[in-house]
């Protein structure tokens, strides 16, 4: 190893303290050694040997000290500043990170450009966050690569979609202020901040999803833009969300495009009745911590809601001919993991892949 390469290397600071303390702990050794064996007094020259010796002693601690300090002057130096570039370079990082975050989901759509945007910040965010903030900023950049990619793809939980959305910004924001040791802000603020953002989007955005007045008329519009719906599947369906409204009074009904949704006082949904020309009647529910996370064993198709890990809570049933006992069990369960608030199956379950048979 280059030897002066070592020795400006500021990473080996440690060991050249140490060498140097060793070097000149010999040398004073040495010198304390020459003193205590040899016989000055027999010299005529001894006086101003001892006063050069001793004048030469004083000098070399004095540079000890100094030097000891001025090292340890300069590695705070550069702690400070290499604390104080980090400080910059995060909060000029999460600053803009806000400000590209809010352009690109201020209109519900994230467009391959938009894309390749969050791809370089997501990279950036690994380099300079902490682990913490870096889990944070990976739930929120998951969540917004769910966004419709143009504008006239409809997404069925957009308005859900765009709240969480929200509220995963204000925890990472949250984490952002620990690493730039801000403070955190407490629950009952953060709590406040995500009700107040909620309530704005859902007065200024506009969805692609209608909410429809009436069971008729939503109907009425579902029939006209698919054609293939038949008879029976229209009778059944009606059959259906009579049941679900009339069994579970107190679900709340969102009538959009393609489905109709019920959602849970609590906020979150339970389920969505869907009436297609290619599915029929189909449902979507959320899977059964008591079954294990598993279809129901019935007599029809039940499918992954996606093809990854995401929204792995919800299953479909495709092709429902009859409201039977089964039907109305997998509802009942649907409903009692948001009603009895059960633990929901997350992405980050043990047996993920077993469970979407993803093996």
């Amino acid at each position: 190893m280059d030897f002066k390469t070592w020795w400006y290397d500021t990473n080996t600071t440690k060991w050249q303290i140490i060498f140097g303390t060793i070097l000149i702990g010999i040398v004073f050794t040495g010198t304390f050694a020459f003193l205590s064996t040899y016989q000055f007094e027999e010299w005529k020259y001894s006086g101003f040997a001892k006063s050069i010796i001793g004048i030469l002693m004083g000098t070399v601690a004095l540079g000890v000290i100094t030097g000891v300090i001025i090292i340890f002057q300069s590695i705070v130096a550069t702690d400070k500043e290499k604390n104080q570039k980090i400080f910059d370079e995060r909060l000029s990082l999460y600053k803009d990170f806000t400000k590209q975050t809010m352009s690109i989901i201020s209109d519900n759509i994230l467009d391959n450009e938009e894309r390749e945007q969050l791809k370089v910040i997501e990279k950036e965010v690994l380099m300079i966050a902490s682990s913490e903030t870096y889990k944070k900023w990976s739930e929120l950049y998951n969540a917004i690569l769910d966004l419709k990619k143009e504008e006239k793809e409809e997404i069925e939980n957009e308005e859900e979609m765009i709240l969480n959305i929200s509220d995963k910004s204000i925890d990472f924001v949250n984490s952002c202020r620990k690493d730039l040791e801000i403070g955190v802000i407490d629950k009952a603020t953060i709590k406040f901040s995500k009700d107040q953002s909620r309530a704005e989007i859902k007065k200024t955005k506009k969805f692609t999803v209608s909410n429809f007045e009436d069971y008729d008329s939503w109907l009425s519009q579902r029939t006209e833009n698919d054609t293939k719906i038949t008879n029976e599947d229209k009778l059944l369906h009606k059959e259906m969300h009579d049941f679900i409204t009339e069994k579970y009074s107190g679900l709340e009904v969102k009538r959009r495009k393609r489905s109709v949704a019920f959602y849970h006082n609590n906020g979150k949904k339970v389920g969505n009745i869907y009436l297609t020309g290619r599915n029929g009647v189909s449902l979507t529910m959320i899977r059964s911590k008591d079954n294990g996370y598993k279809f129901p064993s019935i007599n029809y198709e039940c499918k992954n809601l996606r093809n990854d890990v995401n929204d792995c809570e919800y299953f479909n049933i495709n092709n429902i001919t009859i409201l039977d006992d089964d039907i109305k069990k997998v509802i009942r369960e649907s409903y009692e993991m948001r009603d009895k608030n059960k633990e929901l199956l997350k992405a980050n379950h043990p047996q993920i892949n077993e469970i979407l048979a993803f093996n």
